[in-house]
Protein backbone atom coordinates (compact mmCIF):
# COMPACT_ATOMS: atom_id res chain seq x y z
CA UNK A 1 0.00 0.00 0.00
CA UNK A 2 2.84 2.37 0.89
CA UNK A 3 4.57 1.59 -2.43
CA UNK A 4 1.36 2.40 -4.35
CA UNK A 5 1.05 5.75 -2.58
CA UNK A 6 4.64 6.66 -3.50
CA UNK A 7 4.03 5.76 -7.16
CA UNK A 8 0.83 7.84 -7.26
CA UNK A 9 2.68 10.77 -5.69
CA UNK A 10 5.45 10.61 -8.27
CA UNK A 11 2.91 10.49 -11.10
CA UNK A 12 1.05 13.51 -9.74
CA UNK A 13 4.30 15.39 -9.25
CA UNK A 14 5.26 14.56 -12.83
CA UNK A 15 1.94 15.81 -14.12
CA UNK A 16 2.41 19.04 -12.19
CA UNK A 17 5.89 19.62 -13.61
CA UNK A 18 4.59 18.76 -17.07
CA UNK A 19 1.85 21.36 -16.71
CA UNK A 20 4.38 24.01 -15.72
CA UNK A 21 6.64 23.14 -18.68
CA UNK A 22 3.65 23.25 -21.02
CA UNK A 23 2.64 26.68 -19.69
CA UNK A 24 6.19 28.01 -20.26
CA UNK A 25 6.11 26.53 -23.75
CA UNK A 26 2.81 28.18 -24.59
CA UNK A 27 3.81 31.51 -23.07
CA UNK A 28 7.21 31.60 -24.77
CA UNK A 29 6.10 30.14 -28.12
CA UNK A 30 9.18 27.94 -27.92
CA UNK A 31 9.48 24.17 -27.76
CA UNK A 32 11.16 22.58 -24.73
CA UNK A 33 14.08 21.49 -26.92
CA UNK A 34 14.50 25.06 -28.13
CA UNK A 35 14.70 26.27 -24.54
CA UNK A 36 17.71 23.97 -24.13
CA UNK A 37 19.20 25.31 -27.37
CA UNK A 38 19.33 21.84 -28.92
CA UNK A 39 17.34 22.50 -32.09
CA UNK A 40 16.69 25.35 -34.48
CA UNK A 41 13.71 27.66 -33.77
CA UNK A 42 12.44 27.01 -37.30
CA UNK A 43 10.36 24.18 -35.84
CA UNK A 44 8.21 26.66 -33.87
CA UNK A 45 6.07 27.42 -36.93
CA UNK A 46 2.59 25.91 -36.77
CA UNK A 47 2.89 25.29 -40.51
CA UNK A 48 5.51 23.26 -42.29
CA UNK A 49 8.16 25.42 -44.02
CA UNK A 50 8.01 25.09 -47.79
CA UNK A 51 11.79 25.55 -48.05
CA UNK A 52 14.92 24.73 -46.10
CA UNK A 53 15.10 27.87 -44.00
CA UNK A 54 18.67 29.17 -43.47
CA UNK A 55 19.62 28.88 -39.81
CA UNK A 56 20.28 32.61 -39.32
CA UNK A 57 16.76 33.46 -40.49
CA UNK A 58 15.15 30.58 -38.60
CA UNK A 59 16.72 31.72 -35.34
CA UNK A 60 15.88 35.39 -35.81
CA UNK A 61 12.36 35.00 -37.20
CA UNK A 62 10.53 32.18 -35.37
CA UNK A 63 7.17 33.90 -36.00
CA UNK A 64 7.56 34.21 -39.77
CA UNK A 65 5.33 31.93 -41.83
CA UNK A 66 7.90 30.04 -43.89
CA UNK A 67 5.20 27.87 -45.45
CA UNK A 68 4.85 30.77 -47.88
CA UNK A 69 8.32 31.46 -49.20
CA UNK A 70 10.36 32.08 -52.33
CA UNK A 71 12.62 29.07 -52.97
CA UNK A 72 15.48 31.52 -53.64
CA UNK A 73 15.48 32.30 -49.92
CA UNK A 74 17.30 28.99 -49.34
CA UNK A 75 20.41 30.73 -50.73
CA UNK A 76 20.29 33.54 -48.14
CA UNK A 77 23.36 33.94 -45.97
CA UNK A 78 24.21 35.86 -42.83
CA UNK A 79 25.92 39.16 -43.55
CA UNK A 80 27.56 39.13 -40.11
CA UNK A 81 25.40 41.43 -37.93
CA UNK A 82 22.36 39.86 -36.29
CA UNK A 83 18.77 41.02 -36.70
CA UNK A 84 18.74 44.80 -36.05
CA UNK A 85 22.52 44.66 -35.64
CA UNK A 86 22.50 47.34 -38.33
CA UNK A 87 20.00 49.65 -36.63
CA UNK A 88 17.36 51.32 -38.76
CA UNK A 89 16.55 54.92 -37.84
CA UNK A 90 12.97 55.12 -36.58
CA UNK A 91 12.82 58.67 -35.25
CA UNK A 92 14.84 60.75 -37.70
CA UNK A 93 15.91 64.26 -36.75
CA UNK A 94 16.58 66.88 -39.41
CA UNK A 95 18.76 69.97 -39.54
CA UNK A 96 18.94 72.86 -42.01
CA UNK A 97 21.11 72.16 -45.04
CA UNK A 98 23.37 75.07 -44.08
CA UNK A 99 24.20 73.31 -40.80
CA UNK A 100 25.22 70.01 -42.40
CA UNK A 101 28.99 70.09 -42.84
CA UNK A 102 29.79 67.32 -45.27
CA UNK A 103 31.49 67.62 -48.70
CA UNK A 104 29.57 68.46 -51.86
CA UNK A 105 30.56 65.06 -53.28
CA UNK A 106 28.47 63.08 -50.75
CA UNK A 107 25.52 61.45 -52.48
CA UNK A 108 22.05 61.48 -50.97
CA UNK A 109 18.52 60.25 -51.49
CA UNK A 110 16.34 63.34 -51.86
CA UNK A 111 12.55 63.57 -51.46
CA UNK A 112 10.99 66.59 -53.13
CA UNK A 113 7.57 68.18 -52.72
CA UNK A 114 6.37 71.73 -53.43
CA UNK A 115 6.70 72.67 -49.76
CA UNK A 116 9.34 70.33 -48.36
CA UNK A 117 12.67 68.79 -49.39
CA UNK A 118 14.26 66.10 -47.24
CA UNK A 119 17.79 64.81 -47.75
CA UNK A 120 19.18 61.46 -46.57
CA UNK A 121 22.97 61.40 -47.10
CA UNK A 122 24.84 58.21 -47.92
CA UNK A 123 27.37 58.81 -45.15
CA UNK A 124 24.54 58.09 -42.68
CA UNK A 125 22.59 55.54 -44.74
CA UNK A 126 25.71 53.39 -45.12
CA UNK A 127 25.63 52.74 -41.37
CA UNK A 128 21.86 52.29 -40.95
CA UNK A 129 20.50 51.17 -44.36
CA UNK A 130 16.88 52.03 -43.49
CA UNK A 131 15.24 55.25 -42.31
CA UNK A 132 11.56 55.00 -41.37
CA UNK A 133 9.97 58.38 -41.96
CA UNK A 134 6.89 60.21 -43.20
CA UNK A 135 7.04 62.57 -46.16
CA UNK A 136 4.19 64.79 -47.34
CA UNK A 137 1.78 62.56 -45.42
CA UNK A 138 3.14 59.33 -46.91
CA UNK A 139 4.84 56.73 -44.69
CA UNK A 140 8.15 55.93 -46.38
CA UNK A 141 11.16 53.68 -45.87
CA UNK A 142 14.35 55.16 -47.29
CA UNK A 143 16.62 52.19 -47.98
CA UNK A 144 20.20 51.76 -49.11
CA UNK A 145 22.23 48.57 -49.45
CA UNK A 146 25.96 49.46 -49.71
CA UNK A 147 26.93 46.05 -51.14
CA UNK A 148 24.59 46.56 -54.12
CA UNK A 149 24.56 50.34 -54.34
CA UNK A 150 20.78 49.99 -54.28
CA UNK A 151 18.97 53.17 -53.27
CA UNK A 152 15.21 52.66 -53.11
CA UNK A 153 12.28 54.39 -51.38
CA UNK A 154 9.25 52.30 -50.47
CA UNK A 155 5.83 53.08 -49.09
CA UNK A 156 5.62 51.57 -45.58
CA UNK A 157 2.01 50.47 -46.06
CA UNK A 158 1.69 46.68 -46.06
CA UNK A 159 -0.69 44.78 -48.37
CA UNK A 160 -3.35 44.60 -45.63
CA UNK A 161 -3.24 48.37 -45.07
CA UNK A 162 -1.09 48.27 -41.93
CA UNK A 163 1.57 50.99 -41.72
CA UNK A 164 4.74 49.37 -40.45
CA UNK A 165 8.34 50.25 -39.79
CA UNK A 166 11.09 48.16 -41.37
CA UNK A 167 14.31 46.74 -40.01
CA UNK A 168 17.50 45.08 -41.27
CA UNK A 169 17.38 41.29 -40.90
CA UNK A 170 21.16 40.76 -40.97
CA UNK A 171 20.83 38.31 -43.86
CA UNK A 172 21.56 38.81 -47.55
CA UNK A 173 20.41 37.30 -50.82
CA UNK A 174 22.82 37.82 -53.72
CA UNK A 175 24.59 40.45 -51.59
CA UNK A 176 21.33 42.34 -51.22
CA UNK A 177 19.73 43.32 -47.92
CA UNK A 178 16.77 41.30 -46.68
CA UNK A 179 14.44 43.64 -44.82
CA UNK A 180 11.62 42.73 -42.46
CA UNK A 181 8.51 44.61 -41.47
CA UNK A 182 8.07 44.84 -37.72
CA UNK A 183 4.30 44.38 -37.80
CA UNK A 184 4.24 40.86 -39.26
CA UNK A 185 7.91 39.91 -39.70
CA UNK A 186 7.43 39.14 -43.38
CA UNK A 187 10.81 39.14 -45.11
CA UNK A 188 11.30 41.49 -48.06
CA UNK A 189 13.99 41.69 -50.77
CA UNK A 190 15.28 45.27 -50.84
CA UNK A 191 16.26 45.18 -54.51
CA UNK A 192 12.84 44.09 -55.75
CA UNK A 193 10.52 45.11 -52.91
CA UNK A 194 8.97 41.62 -53.05
CA UNK A 195 8.21 39.30 -50.15
CA UNK A 196 10.63 36.43 -49.71
CA UNK A 197 8.66 34.77 -46.92
CA UNK A 198 5.60 35.36 -44.80
CA UNK A 199 1.86 35.79 -44.88
CA UNK A 200 2.06 38.40 -47.68
CA UNK A 201 4.01 36.20 -50.10
CA UNK A 202 3.99 36.99 -52.97
CA UNK A 203 3.36 40.73 -52.66
CA UNK A 204 5.36 43.81 -53.56
CA UNK A 205 5.93 47.11 -51.79
CA UNK A 206 4.98 50.29 -53.62
CA UNK A 207 7.85 52.43 -54.90
CA UNK A 208 7.90 56.12 -54.03
CA UNK A 209 9.61 58.82 -56.15
CA UNK A 210 12.95 60.36 -55.20
CA UNK A 211 16.12 61.79 -56.68
CA UNK A 212 19.73 60.71 -56.19
CA UNK A 213 21.81 63.89 -55.94
CA UNK A 214 25.09 65.05 -54.51
CA UNK A 215 25.00 67.46 -51.59
CA UNK A 216 26.54 70.01 -53.96
CA UNK A 217 23.55 69.69 -56.31
CA UNK A 218 21.14 69.91 -53.38
CA UNK A 219 22.85 73.12 -52.20
CA UNK A 220 22.43 74.62 -55.66
CA UNK A 221 18.88 73.43 -56.30
CA UNK A 222 17.27 73.32 -52.87
CA UNK A 223 19.06 75.55 -50.34
CA UNK A 224 15.93 75.43 -48.17
CA UNK A 225 16.20 71.62 -47.77
CA UNK A 226 16.50 69.88 -44.43
CA UNK A 227 19.00 67.05 -43.94
CA UNK A 228 18.97 63.91 -41.82
CA UNK A 229 20.96 64.72 -38.71
CA UNK A 230 23.97 62.70 -37.59
CA UNK A 231 22.41 62.80 -34.11
CA UNK A 232 20.86 59.40 -34.70
CA UNK A 233 20.98 58.04 -31.18
CA UNK A 234 23.73 55.64 -32.24
CA UNK A 235 27.49 55.97 -31.94
CA UNK A 236 28.88 55.80 -35.47
CA UNK A 237 31.76 57.50 -37.29
CA UNK A 238 29.80 59.22 -40.05
CA UNK A 239 33.00 60.64 -41.54
CA UNK A 240 34.33 57.15 -42.26
CA UNK A 241 32.95 54.92 -45.00
CA UNK A 242 33.15 51.30 -43.77
CA UNK A 243 32.92 50.16 -47.41
CA UNK A 244 35.54 52.57 -48.76
CA UNK A 245 36.84 51.44 -52.15
CA UNK A 246 34.19 48.74 -52.60
CA UNK A 247 32.26 50.63 -55.27
CA UNK A 248 35.38 51.35 -57.35
CA UNK A 249 36.76 47.82 -57.76
CA UNK A 250 35.41 44.52 -59.08
CA UNK A 251 35.79 42.54 -55.87
CA UNK A 252 32.86 41.31 -53.79
CA UNK A 253 32.37 40.66 -50.11
CA UNK A 254 29.89 37.92 -51.07
CA UNK A 255 30.11 36.59 -54.63
CA UNK A 256 26.88 36.56 -56.68
CA UNK A 257 25.76 33.21 -58.07
CA UNK A 258 25.81 34.62 -61.61
CA UNK A 259 27.86 37.49 -62.99
CA UNK A 260 26.70 39.22 -66.15
CA UNK A 261 29.70 40.95 -67.76
CA UNK A 262 27.75 43.23 -70.11
CA UNK A 263 28.88 46.12 -67.87
CA UNK A 264 31.50 46.42 -65.15
CA UNK A 265 29.77 44.87 -62.10
CA UNK A 266 29.65 48.00 -59.93
CA UNK A 267 28.22 50.25 -62.67
CA UNK A 268 25.29 52.18 -61.19
CA UNK A 269 22.10 51.68 -63.17
CA UNK A 270 18.89 53.72 -63.13
CA UNK A 271 16.16 51.08 -62.91
CA UNK A 272 12.41 51.26 -63.48
CA UNK A 273 9.59 48.81 -64.02
CA UNK A 274 6.73 48.83 -66.51
CA UNK A 275 4.36 45.90 -66.80
CA UNK A 276 6.32 42.66 -66.58
CA UNK A 277 9.58 44.25 -67.73
CA UNK A 278 12.36 45.87 -65.73
CA UNK A 279 14.54 48.45 -67.50
CA UNK A 280 18.06 49.55 -66.55
CA UNK A 281 20.19 52.38 -67.96
CA UNK A 282 23.83 53.07 -67.05
CA UNK A 283 23.44 56.16 -64.89
CA UNK A 284 26.69 58.02 -65.63
CA UNK A 285 26.23 57.58 -69.38
CA UNK A 286 22.66 58.82 -69.10
CA UNK A 287 23.92 61.83 -67.13
CA UNK A 288 26.34 62.64 -69.99
CA UNK A 289 23.85 62.30 -72.84
CA UNK A 290 20.90 63.73 -70.91
CA UNK A 291 18.32 61.51 -72.59
CA UNK A 292 17.53 58.00 -73.73
CA UNK A 293 14.50 56.25 -75.19
CA UNK A 294 13.40 52.66 -75.59
CA UNK A 295 10.29 51.10 -77.13
CA UNK A 296 8.85 47.92 -75.67
CA UNK A 297 5.51 46.37 -76.66
CA UNK A 298 4.67 49.48 -78.72
CA UNK A 299 5.21 51.81 -75.76
CA UNK A 300 8.09 54.30 -75.86
CA UNK A 301 9.77 55.27 -72.61
CA UNK A 302 11.84 58.43 -72.31
CA UNK A 303 14.51 58.98 -69.66
CA UNK A 304 15.65 62.57 -69.16
CA UNK A 305 18.43 63.70 -66.83
CA UNK A 306 19.25 67.31 -66.03
CA UNK A 307 22.79 68.65 -65.70
CA UNK A 308 22.35 68.55 -61.89
CA UNK A 309 21.31 64.89 -61.96
CA UNK A 310 17.54 65.01 -61.58
CA UNK A 311 15.85 62.20 -63.51
CA UNK A 312 12.36 61.90 -65.04
CA UNK A 313 10.98 58.79 -66.74
CA UNK A 314 7.77 59.00 -68.80
CA UNK A 315 6.00 57.06 -71.55
CA UNK A 316 4.12 58.17 -74.65
CA UNK A 317 0.92 58.62 -72.63
CA UNK A 318 2.66 60.94 -70.18
CA UNK A 319 2.72 58.40 -67.35
CA UNK A 320 5.52 59.13 -64.86
CA UNK A 321 7.43 56.12 -63.55
CA UNK A 322 9.22 55.84 -60.20
CA UNK A 323 12.76 54.51 -60.37
CA UNK A 324 15.67 53.50 -58.22
CA UNK A 325 19.41 52.93 -58.50
CA UNK A 326 21.42 49.72 -58.26
CA UNK A 327 24.77 48.25 -59.27
CA UNK A 328 24.72 46.32 -62.53
CA UNK A 329 25.65 42.92 -61.07
CA UNK A 330 22.75 43.15 -58.63
CA UNK A 331 20.17 44.30 -61.18
CA UNK A 332 21.24 41.50 -63.54
CA UNK A 333 21.15 38.72 -60.96
CA UNK A 334 17.92 39.90 -59.33
CA UNK A 335 15.89 40.47 -62.50
CA UNK A 336 17.44 37.98 -64.90
CA UNK A 337 15.80 37.61 -68.29
CA UNK A 338 13.16 40.26 -67.55
CA UNK A 339 15.84 42.99 -67.46
CA UNK A 340 15.92 45.26 -70.53
CA UNK A 341 18.98 47.47 -71.01
CA UNK A 342 18.39 51.07 -72.12
CA UNK A 343 21.32 52.42 -74.12
CA UNK A 344 21.74 56.22 -73.75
Amino acid sequence: MKTKLIIIGVVLLGLGVGAVVMKVFLDSKATPLEMTGEISPMTTSLTQPSIDVPNALARSFPNTDFSKADPALEQAISGGPAKDGIPAIDEPIFVPLADFNRPDSVEAIVLVSPSLIKVYPYNILTWHEIVNDTFAGTPVAITFCPLCGSAIVFNRTLPDGTISTFGVSGSLLESNMIMFDRSTENLWQQSTGKTLAGSFHASELKLEPFQLLTLGAVRRLYPEAIVLSEETGHTRDYVRNPYAGYETNDRFVFNPTNLDTSFPPKTIMAVFRAGEATFAAPWLELRKTGTATITNLDITYTLQATDQGELTITDTAGTIYPFYFEMWFSAAVQHGASLVVVVP
